[in-house]
């Protein structure tokens, strides 16, 4: 089978599009239209199946493209462990991070990793866990941190660091100095993140464990967007600290401490097992200890 003509059915599957598939391969239309036809006619099948202007995978189509995603995860996997071999002076390094560890745990260490290594490109993405953790699976990062547990057998889960976790409200909204029990905040309207994120599930593990049975609950994109709408009052929200600390310091949101004690999660690096690992991220990994 002929890799080019794979990577870019694979890419007209992707972009929905022959136009943009072209522009993302650097090729004209009519050239992904021919890369096609001449895949079917290699394969002996319909890999498109076509009507007017639009088109959709066929049953065969859909799984040619999920082995051509296995392939070229190999394919990346192989690149990377010859690479491996080379010394820091130039070479690329993608991290992927849980969107709390991206914007406040990772920004020093990006820093230093690129004064130590100036050759090295980097790059950092962040999302949820779960979008991290399948980035790791399609060897679309090399290393991966996140601040959720994943279950996930063909994943190495360590843990890396632990944080201390705040629940916030707007400011005055409870008489200063005084602790609440866990359960008497179940008739406040809780923020929670989006199904997926890390700050989800540990947000849903410590309310179980509180014997909190929240009324009403309200989803949010991001812990920064929880801190603002509790400070304008809309509820409460079990935020890291580190997301809440220029809040707090401004007097717009202020803390809720529990009868029951602190609150902290653990943050947690991922590994695929079995892929080799570049020196660049051996030389990050150990960087960020």
């Amino acid at each position: 089978m002929n890799l080019h003509l794979l990577r870019i059915f694979a890419a007209v599957i992707e972009q929905k599009s022959f136009s943009r598939a072209a522009e993302v391969q650097g090729v004209s239309q009519p050239a992904v239209s021919k890369a096609v036809r001449e895949l079917e006619d290699q394969l002996q099948v319909v890999l498109l199946e076509r009507g007017g202007r639009s088109f959709r995978p066929s049953e065969a189509g859909q799984m040619l493209y999920k082995y051509a995603r296995g392939i070229f995860a190999m394919e990346r996997a192989a690149i990377e462990a010859v690479q491996a071999y080379s010394e820091l002076e130039r070479g690329s390094l993608t991290i992927g991070a849980s969107t709390t560890i991206a914007a406040y745990w990772l920004p020093k260490y990006i820093a230093g990793f690129s004064s130590q290594h100036p050759g090295v490109s980097l790059r950092l993405l962040s999302g949820n866990t779960k979008q991290v953790a399948q980035w790791l699976l399609d060897c679309d990062v090399d290393v991966a941190l996140v601040e959720g547990h994943i279950d996930d057998e063909r994943l190495e889960i360590r843990p890396w660091r632990r944080e201390r976790m705040l629940i916030v409200a707007a400011a005055k909204a409870f008489p200063a100095g005084r602790k609440q029990r866990a359960t008497d905040l179940s008739s406040q309207l809780w923020l929670l993140r989006e199904p997926g994120s890390g700050s989800r599930s540990v947000v849903e593990h410590e309310m179980e464990r509180l014997g909190i049975q929240p009324a009403r609950t309200l989803e949010a994109g991001s812990n920064e967007i929880i801190v603002q709408m509790a400070a304008a009052g809309l509820g409460l929200g079990l935020v890291p600290e580190l997301a809440a600390a220029d809040a707090i310091a401004l007097g717009r949101v202020q803390v809720v401490e529990l009868v029951e004690g602190e609150i902290s999660r653990e943050l947690f690096r991922l590994r695929l097992p079995r892929r080799p690992v570049s020196q660049g991220a051996l030389a990050f990994e150990a960087m960020i200890g």
